[in-house]
């Protein structure tokens, strides 16, 4: 049996702070102590830096500079290796809307990296599309965007258990029994791209929606209709409990405020951190720099996120996780706690890995993140494996 203690760590747990010694055993957390007497246990001295869970991020395309949509596990592997080392420990692979045998190969490339991966975790694959709306289609190709009355979805789900969850436009012909299609799979249904009114979207909750994809990106929000006002995509994600919420906190595709909006109105364990990262995040990029996805839509690198070529939408963030909880704690006034949560703890949660990932708890696995009072990152562990010391 191999036992690993980080000493000396202030260990982020769900509801608190606590200074001690954390106990690893065969890959799985054993115990926090005040003091230990081990023998033949490997040491490691945190010296009074934050150790947290690892960083789950269900919502991001690529990074490193591979991508998701690729058609091949080695680029899946090293897109998931990119962010690993970076902190985030468990990882959704997420697909754009492309023609159906693009997506199809895809999820087969994500499902055969995950068969033999085993530097950090690879979760599943989420599916962003293709039953999205044309009106909210923001970076996603709408020659790619179709309806399940037109191209039946039952192939698509049907590929992989290991489908987590699949992002849609419930107002689209076919949209609610989409949901009802998804979710009686056990995979979860994510309202996306979307133009629904508010009160559709309260009504799919009863078609098995229960989530909402980077709320505020590419969805409704209320508008004046002649004399009166319609609220929208936004406004159920934020009041409805039955929907867990998304937000891209890179600080670019929201702003301060609408973060701290989001989190009063949801909590930390209903409203969870996405990078919605390309193939370009987890990497170093130049300003000005234009690039091609996966998808064939020209892209550029500039204030700090990908826009499309023609500067008419943001294409995506280049974000980690670790750059989420920096920009939670240090500039939108929220609890290394909650940020920390709302980027580990909620995520794996919501996707059903709830019950051993997320949580430094006794019979989890060991995915751990070691950093300091900006979020840098010194240490990654996987399952109890050491893959990046700098402390």
């Amino acid at each position: 049996m191999s036992t690993t203690v980080y000493k000396n760590a202030n260990i982020v747990l769900y509801d608190r702070i606590r200074k001690g010694n954390l106990i690893v055993k065969d890959g799985k957390i054993a115990e926090i102590v005040d003091r230990f007497d081990i023998k033949d246990a490997e040491t490691v001295d945190v010296k009074g830096l934050y150790l947290a869970p690892g960083f789950v991020d269900i919502h991001v395309h690529g990074g490193g500079g591979y991508s998701a949509m690729s058609g091949n596990p080695e680029d899946i592997k090293n897109m998931c290796k990119a962010h690993a080392v970076r902190g985030t420990t468990s990882i959704l692979p997420t697909t754009l809307a492309a023609p159906m045998p693009k997506i199809v190969a895809a999820v087969e490339a994500i499902k055969k990296a995950a068969e033999d991966y085993t530097f950090s975790n690879i979760l599943g694959a989420h599916l962003e599309g293709p039953y999205l709306s044309l009106e909210m289609k923001g970076a996603q190709s709408p020659e790619n965007i179709i309806n399940p009355v037109d191209v039946s979805p039952t192939e698509l789900l049907d590929l992989w258990k290991g489908i987590r969850m699949v992002g849609a436009a419930p107002e689209i012909p076919g949209g609610m029994e989409l949901g009802k299609e998804i979710s009686k799979r056990g995979i979860v249904a994510s309202v996306a791209h979307s133009n629904a009114t508010y009160e559709i979207v309260d009504k799919a909750l009863d078609y098995g929606y229960s989530d909402i994809t980077h709320i505020y990106s590419a969805c409704s929000s209320v508008i004046k209709v002649n004399l009166f006002r319609v609220a929208g995509v936004v406004e159920a994600g934020l009041s409805l409990d039955g929907y867990t919420t998304q937000f891209i906190a890179d600080l670019r595709h929201l702003p301060v405020g609408l973060i701290k909006l989001i989190y009063k109105a949801k909590g930390p364990d209903r409203a969870y951190a996405i990078t919605d990262g390309l193939e370009f995040s987890a990497s170093d990029m130049k300003e000005g720099e234009i690039y091609t996805q996966e998808n064939d839509l020209a892209v550029v690198y500039e204030d700090g996120v990908m826009k499309l070529a023609d500067r008419s939408s943001l294409a995506g963030s280049v974000a980690t996780c670790a750059d989420l909880v920096r920009n939670m704690y240090k500039k939108c006034d929220i609890s290394l706690v909650d940020s920390v949560k709302m980027a580990s703890t909620t995520p794996a949660r919501v996707v059903g890995f709830g019950h051993r990932k997320g949580l430094i708890k006794a019979n989890y696995d060991a995915d751990l993140v070691i950093f300091d009072d900006d979020v840098n990152i010194k240490a990654v562990v996987t399952n109890g494996n050491i893959i990046v010391n700098k402390i």
